[in-house]
């Protein structure tokens, strides 16, 4: 069930809104040379970390995911907290590639 009827942009998707729930979702994709790939912004979240102990910014730290329109797939996302470059959050998402510069639909689980 689509909660929103505008489209959320993607960073703010991985960033705020919980899981088990399919939401429309912008700037999901962005292209290096032929290959269409995950966006991977950085985002703010919460580290654990003695040093950090609050939020922070996260960057991504996995390999280049690449995704193909009209298809759906799960992927995993690695963040590692830009600050102590210790603490690590995993987004696991699974996405609903329609359309290369228009709305998509993503979930997290």
């Amino acid at each position: 069930m689509i909660l929103e009827l505008n489209p959320i942009p993607w960073a703010l998707f991985l960033e705020k809104y919980p899981s088990g729930e399919i939401y429309p979702v912008k700037d999901v994709i962005e292209i290096d040379g032929p290959f269409f790939n995950i966006a991977t912004p950085d985002i703010r979240h919460y580290c654990e970390s003695e040093s950090c102990n609050g939020e922070q910014t996260f960057r991504y730290s996995g390999l280049k995911q690449s995704v193909n329109i009209g298809k759906k797939g799960d992927y995993i996302l690695k963040y590692t907290c830009q600050n102590c470059e210790v603490s690590e959050t995993i987004l696991k998402v699974h996405l609903q590639i329609s359309s290369l510069f228009g709305t998509n639909k993503a979930m997290k689980y």
